[in-house]
């Protein structure tokens, strides 16, 4: 035993006696490359290793001409002790691969040997990052030079998470051929990090690549210009001013120079055929001008000159090398599809790189009641003819629009070649869409027989293009549509140009409810979701309605609870049920539960759905709002109830009288349509105590042989399920009566004695007994067609008399799938 504590002891001793540099770091990290470089050969020749014991004259990394690609460590865990410090040593090794390291003051490739912590900078080129942006608590000790492929890095001090070690590697190339590719390794045991060969540098094939994002469309022996520019680019390094490209169109096409803008990089003359063109870059030759030429579209134009319907004008793009231009070179693209052979005819589009505008409806185009900045502009139309004369002026035409979206101006774009009714001017020309906007009864727009002016006498083909400033009642959402159709085509065409969504959600039930007169009680909640975060604003002011109802039958003892993390502040409505912001959201997308509605039930109110509908002072100005037409309004500002102040006098026809609402002389709450947000939110299934209306409305869906029925919106479980009699009649168990009608299971008796069953719905006493085939009401025998069957043990009724007892004629079977339904066709 004492000689064993000796050892443990001679041993504590020597580890004292140990210097903290010889503890490291238990650390890991991982390795990549950053800023990788693509070279030509040409390129790499110049990036070479120089002659043996010469400076080399570039390099990758020189400044001004290679950026040195990094090797980034970053340190993804690290675990010290007390025991380490400013001395504690973390050390990592790089080695290239078809490369040598280059000391970057002295320009040549480094020698073995070791480079002191105060040479490093001025030889290497490290980038030290703290993980909290600080001064970094390490720094690089020395530099060992294994090789000239090869340095042992030491780091000093304490590295923790999320530090980061960048190393541009500054190096030569000895190997420079076409598929060259120039790497780096990273070891280190000290940071448990050993990597496969990462690629920082790769000599290319020579070559280039030419791209064209849209195909034109022209008729037989038509001409048109390129639909979007041609991008012509290098597959590695630079083109140099003075390179010349040929442009090839393939068999059946020829092509021309078209407009050149003034200033362009580039020149266009004839080649020596019909189908070639030659683009020289412009500048002083041998001069760098970049990876990529941009040619303007209508610079190039295809001439259908021998192609047919269906034919495709292909582009082959060649780069030629000429002596005479040092770095110009020899390339071929593969072949690009430029443009279609068409039948004449007229397209509509839009350009498909546009990303489509989302402008929130109900509200108008100054976007009162929301924070949002949308313009409510539609894409870019194009209606465009193929060739001369595609459109028949003879005959009408429109272009057409979703019910529930409205022009409120036209912005005419391009009018080339285009005069209707003799307007030729972008302003004549918007103002005739607007005397077409009228004749399409705010539809879209018809434009009658010869309203456009033949293009056979003109220069080239018509082409218009107009944007549309739209505005949406409250409850559209979804694409819109342009639809192009009438006598002058043979099918539509369509383009989307636009998609509306709505500032709010609003999530609730159907409720069935018994008619108890007063305090009704709603069970459910209805909620209420802003789109997004800080989007509705002060004041905006929300108030719901019920279809049939007013606003007094609310009681008001509505509970209103905003969400905890949106910051959006309310005020109750005084009366009815609603609420205003007056605090806008701001950290997350608003929820307004409204819970504890309760409502007076008319005695007047027949069994039956009734909507949820919504309307918000937002949507008041977006109704005042003046179309794209020259009809006169006859709305004075004074009886439009703006929330917001910003409503100018109409004077164009507005939307709301284009709804045709109440008093189309006044728009506010009172005489606008609210916006339905739940169809059949109340059903009413019961009617009024006095009331002998035994309508029952609510839909029941019963599948057989399944231990549940669905009533209403609710699905309800059974203890035993539904089955077909002997006789083919669907048969119920007496507990799921009491569901199906919505009351009480004390209104569904059964009496073991007289074997009878009692049902007590409404002014209504149904009684049915077991073996006779009829069903008697309030003392009326009705003629049954099943009678009351006792199943182990539980009494079933037939589901078809029952029905008939409660007023019931559409009742529905589904032999498929084995389900019969009462009301099938009442509201969900």
């Amino acid at each position: 035993m004492k000689k064993f504590l000796s050892m443990v002891l001679a041993a504590a001793m020597v580890i004292s006696t140990v210097p903290a540099t010889a503890f490291a770091l238990d650390a890991k990290a991982t390795a990549k490359v950053v800023d990788s470089l693509d070279l030509t050969e040409a390129d790499a020749t110049k990036v070479e290793e120089p002659a043996k014991n010469t400076a080399a004259t570039s390099w990758i990394g020189k400044t001004g001409e290679y950026k040195a690609p990094e090797i980034q460590l970053k340190v993804t865990d690290a675990d010290s002790t007390a025991n380490d410090g400013a001395t504690t040593e973390t050390k990592f090794t790089l080695t290239l691969d078809n490369a040598k390291f280059v000391d970057k003051t002295t320009h040549e490739v480094l020698t073995a040997g070791t480079v002191a912590e105060a040479n490093v900078a001025g030889s290497f080129g490290f980038t030290l990052v703290d993980d909290n942006s600080t001064a970094p608590k390490f720094k690089i000790g020395s530099v060992k030079i294994n090789d000239n492929d090869e340095i042992e890095v030491t780091v000093l001090g304490v590295l923790e998470k999320d530090d980061i070690i960048k190393v541009a590697l500054n190096s030569v190339l000895t190997k420079t051929g076409a598929g060259t590719k120039a790497t780096v390794t990273v070891d280190s045991d000290d940071l448990d990090l050993s990597t496969d060969a990462l690629t920082y540098a790769t000599v290319q094939d020579t070559g280039i690549k030419a791209t064209l994002k849209k195909v034109a469309e022209v008729a037989e022996e038509e001409t048109t210009k390129l639909e979007k520019d041609l991008k012509i680019e290098t597959a590695a390094g630079d083109f140099v001013k003075g390179q010349q490209f040929e442009i090839k169109a393939s068999s059946g096409f020829e092509l021309k120079p078209g407009t050149v803008p003034s200033g362009a990089a580039y020149t266009i003359e004839q080649g020596d055929d019909d189908n070639k063109l030659i683009v020289t870059i412009s500048g002083t030759k041998g001069e760098k001008y970049g990876d990529t030429l941009t040619i303007d579209a209508a610079a190039i134009i295809i001439d259908a000159a021998d192609a047919k319907v269906g034919a495709v004008a292909k582009l082959t793009v060649k780069a030629l090398a000429d002596k005479t231009v040092s770095g110009s070179f020899k390339a071929t693209a593969d072949a690009v599809e430029a443009a279609k052979v068409v039948d004449q005819t007229v397209t509509l589009s839009v350009d498909e790189d546009e990303d489509v505008p989302v402008i929130y409806s109900g509200v108008d185009v100054n976007n009162d009641g929301i924070t949002d900045d949308s313009d409510h502009l539609s894409l870019e139309v194009t209606l465009k003819e193929t060739a001369k004369s595609s459109l028949d002026v003879k005959k009408a035409f429109n272009l057409d629009l979703p019910e529930g979206v409205y022009v409120t101006d036209v912005k005419v774009k391009k009018t080339d070649n285009v005069k209707i009714n003799g307007a030729t001017s972008g302003t004549a020309i918007a103002d005739e869409f607007k005397k077409a906007y009228k004749k399409g009864e705010y539809d879209g727009f018809e434009f009658a027989r010869r309203s456009f002016t033949d293009t056979d006498d003109l220069d080239d083909a018509m082409e218009l293009s107009f944007k549309l400033e739209l505005v949406a009642e409250p409850d559209f959402e979804g694409d819109v549509k342009l639809t192009l159709e009438g006598d002058a085509f043979d099918k539509a065409q369509d383009v989307v140009i636009a998609k509306f969504v709505k500032p709010y959600t609003v999530e609730a039930s159907q409720n069935d409810l018994i008619i108890d007169y007063r305090n009704t009680k709603v069970p459910t909640n209805v909620v209420v979701k802003e789109a997004e975060e800080g989007l509705w604003k002060k004041n905006l002011e929300f108030t719901f309605g019920i279809d049939k109802f007013d606003d007094k039958d609310f009681e008001n003892d509505a509970t209103y609870t905003v969400d905890d993390k949106s910051g959006l502040e309310i005020k109750e409505a005084k009366s009815g049920l609603g609420f205003k912001i007056d605090t806008e959201s701001d950290d997350t997308a608003a929820a307004v539960t409204i819970s504890d509605i309760s409502l007076y039930m008319s005695r007047s109110i027949a069994a039956g759905a009734y909507d949820l509908q919504v309307i918000t002072n937002a949507n008041i100005n977006m109704y005042a709002e003046g179309l794209a037409t020259t009809e006169a309004t006859k709305v004075a500002v004074a009886n439009i109830k703006d929330a917001f102040g910003t409503v100018e006098a109409p004077t164009t026809y507005t939307v709301a009288e284009d709804k045709d609402f109440n008093d189309g002389a006044k728009i506010n709450k009172d005489t606008v349509d609210y916006a339905t947000v739940k169809e059949g939110f109340i059903n009413v299934i019961t009617a009024g105590r006095d009331q002998d209306d035994a309508s029952f409305t609510k839909k029941v869906v019963v599948p057989v042989g399944e231990k549940y029925l669905i009533a209403g919106e609710e699905q309800v479980a059974l203890d035993v399920p539904a089955y077909i009699s002997a006789a083919g009649y669907t048969m119920l168990p007496v507990r799921a009566v009491a569901t199906a009608l919505g009351i009480n299971n004390n209104n569904v008796l059964w009496n073991q004695a007289s074997r009878t069953v009692t049902i007590l719905y409404g002014q209504r006493i149904i009684t049915m007994v077991a073996g006779q085939k009829v069903v008697t009401v309030n003392g009326n025998t009705i003629p049954a067609s099943a009678t009351v069957q006792i199943k182990d043990g539980r009494t079933f009724l037939p589901m078809r008399d029952l029905a008939t007892a409660l007023g019931v004629t559409d009742i529905t079977w589904d032999a498929a799938t084995k389900t019969a339904t009462m009301n099938g066709n009442q509201n969900k």
